[in-house]
């Protein structure tokens, strides 16, 4: 990493490109826009192929693989790219990945050789889908279950990638923070913004299962996409001293 004094250096990160094709077109706008470099791919997403074809073409960005070992919503679910018979450690009892990290613990983790060869299996599809991946980042956090995160760390060693959720950490900013407070706040150095902007659409208010109210993942996932298109917030944020910055900037060699 290289050094740069005693600034925040912030990483604006878009998380779950190929939750939806909604969801993909909010993630271009917000890369397009005045923050968002470093984006996350979420390759067994539903629409992760569509979101592979509008990324891969635009310029000056940070690919990374969203590492998805869960599938936590009521529908759509989503299986790993490997054949069950492959990776069973990793599936619930209907041959999905299971809805949650919590379900995985319960079970005693995963195996990190199953868990190793679906991420390869990931970062493989999204580099043949045109795209440089440059980081590794963890979905819904799994990387504290047992052999998850041996799995990310020998991955991102082997592959020579970012382990970016173990080495820049994440900003906290609860739902309607003011930003500029927050990062006022924060110790100088590298931190990560994670974002998940979406189109307030009927394919986001019908997605149930992680604690959102009704139509609150629609609500919620449009204010990201608002948050990231205030190009007043930004030029603020920077004008009080905040960096803004990319994995690769950071971890240029």
């Amino acid at each position: 990493m290289d050094g740069t004094g005693q600034r925040i250096r912030l990483v604006v990160r878009v998380d779950d490109a190929g939750l939806s094709e909604g969801v993909n077109r909010a993630v271009v706008e917000a890369l397009r826009g005045p923050a968002a470099r470093s984006v996350s791919l979420m390759v067994p997403g539903p629409a992760a192929a569509h979101a592979a074809a509008l990324l891969a073409p635009l310029p000056g960005l940070v690919h990374g693989l969203h590492v998805t070992l869960t599938s936590e919503w009521e529908r759509p679910r989503w299986r790993p790219m490997l054949p069950a018979r492959a990776v069973p450690s990793l599936l619930d009892r209907d041959g999905f990945l299971p809805r949650t990290a919590d379900e995985l613990h319960a079970r005693g983790g995963v195996d990190p050789r199953e868990a190793a060869a679906e991420i390869t299996a990931q970062l493989d599809r999204a580099r043949e889908w045109g795209l440089t991946v440059r980081y590794l980042d963890e979905h819904m956090g799994v990387g504290w279950v047992a052999g998850a995160g041996e799995a990310v760390r020998a991955v991102a060693a082997a592959q020579g990638l970012v382990d970016a959720d173990r080495l820049v950490p994440a900003l906290p900013v609860p739902t309607g923070a003011d930003l500029r407070a927050v990062l006022r706040q924060a110790r100088p150095g590298p931190h990560v913004l994670i974002t998940h902007p979406g189109h307030d659409d009927a394919t986001l208010r019908a997605l149930r299962g992680t604690g959102f109210p009704d139509g609150g993942v629609g609500t919620a996932r449009d204010a990201d996409r608002r948050l990231l298109a205030d190009r007043a917030l930004w030029s603020a944020v920077q004008e009080d001293g905040t960096e803004l910055t990319d994995y690769a900037a950071l971890f240029r060699p």
